[in-house]
């Protein structure tokens, strides 16, 4: 399938045109400088949640959180600190709020290598829970036991209160294997940890919705034996995953990560997915919908401007709407002038006009923005804004 990419005059005049079809405003954020990795949850009254990394000093790195309230940022709130964090700009930690507890993954360094290859240095992911509003935590306790090499965690609280884990599991690196493999466990609960997929893209992060039957959808970039790298989906109904089934066959060859994770979004048994691709050399960002929990999904569209850096998010509004985000280059340069775009895909597959909601430098400290619904049309976007230092950002976004 072929996708027509717009001609740079066009684009321009969209820019220009659309400059103001949604209404931005900053929201003041929390963060003290060089802070990044920042990301968005909700607890089940739909309270706003922001967490990110934080320098202290010099060797020591704290992870943080804060609420929205009454339009504000709370008072940030320590989660866990220490010296041997495993920091980055693509796997940062998870922060998730169920009606009794929240639960935060951050990751540490291996004492020892056990990878090799491209995993030659491991790192591993510890989770720790707060029962009182997060201003106590419990012991910090590793995703799983079974594995000393645990990257790129995703959690989904479940319908029946469980919180089900899924991440990239480098044990295979033990066996001379030097590929990544998806694991899954219920969090904090007895049992071994469950294979949902032997092979996978090494270094892409994952993605959940939770699914009308009390079971969950995973998105995650592929791998085969010839290293077609397109995108996944495997379903927990609750009980057992399913065999995992693709998204849509890109055939995208490539023989290293991306790093380019995909994005889904819910509303009952609507479901959205969002993901950067690039066979032959060309990106693209390309979207579709579900009507049927993602059963199935309509005709791909593509998003992007013609020089996507990928980087998405998305939130699916009540009525069908698909809302999307991602990371275009406006330079001449890889890893300088950019921004962060926003574009809404109906139900009958019409486009909206994309709209910069902010601009952004496209290096790997600019991150990934990440994205919530907080009203029936009202988004809270977080980005990194690459300066020295880092700084968290949070913008309000009024659709119209």
């Amino acid at each position: 399938m072929k996708f027509p990419v717009p001609h740079p005059a066009w684009l321009l005049l969209v820019t220009f045109l659309c400059a103001h079809a949604h209404e931005v405003a900053p929201a003041q954020s929390p963060a003290g400088p060089g802070a990044m990795g920042s990301a968005l949850t909700q607890a089940p009254d739909g309270t706003a949640y922001l967490s990110w990394l934080e320098p202290l000093g010099d060797k020591e790195w704290t992870l943080k959180f804060s609420r929205l309230e009454a339009g504000r940022w709370s008072e940030p709130r320590l989660i866990a600190k220490g010296a041997d964090w495993f920091v980055n700009w693509a796997d940062f930690p998870v922060l998730t709020v169920q009606k009794e507890r929240l639960t935060a993954v951050w990751f540490v360094n291996n004492p020892a290598s056990g990878g090799h290859g491209h995993h030659a240095e491991t790192y591993r992911a510890l989770h720790s829970s707060s029962a009182d509003g997060g201003r106590t935590w419990g012991p910090p306790q590793p995703v799983t036991r079974e594995s000393d090499s645990v990257e790129f965690v995703a959690l989904q609280p479940l319908r029946d209160g469980r919180l089900l884990a899924a991440w990239l599991d480098g044990r295979n690196g033990a066996d001379g294997q030097d590929h990544q493999s998806l694991h899954a466990r219920m969090l904090g609960e007895p049992g071994p940890d469950t294979l949902v997929d032997d092979l996978v893209c090494d270094c892409c992060q994952l993605s959940f919705v939770p699914t009308t039957d009390g079971g969950a959808l995973l998105a995650y970039r592929g791998r085969t034996a010839d290293e077609t790298r397109d995108m996944r989906l495997a379903r927990f109904d609750g009980r057992r995953w399913g065999r995992p089934t693709g998204l849509h066959a890109d055939g995208w060859s490539i023989a290293a990560c991306p790093v380019n994770g995909p994005q889904l979004a819910e509303c009952g048994d609507l479901i959205g997915a969002v993901w950067f691709t690039s066979p032959d050399s060309k990106p693209r960002v390309l979207a579709r919908v579900s009507d049927n929990a993602g059963e199935s999904f309509g005709p791909v569209a593509r998003i992007d401007l013609g020089r996507p850096q990928g980087r998405v998010d998305s939130v699916m509004l009540p009525d069908g709407t698909f809302v999307l985000v991602w990371l275009e280059m406006t330079g001449k340069e890889t890893g300088k002038e950019g921004g962060i775009y926003l574009r809404t895909l109906a139900l009958d597959g019409k486009l909206s006009e994309p709209q910069m909601l902010a601009a952004s430098s496209t290096s790997r400290m600019s991150g990934f923005p990440r994205m919530i619904l907080t009203g029936r049309r009202q988004l809270l976007l977080t980005y990194t804004r690459d300066t020295k230092p880092t700084q968290v950002v949070t913008l309000k976004v009024d659709l119209h």
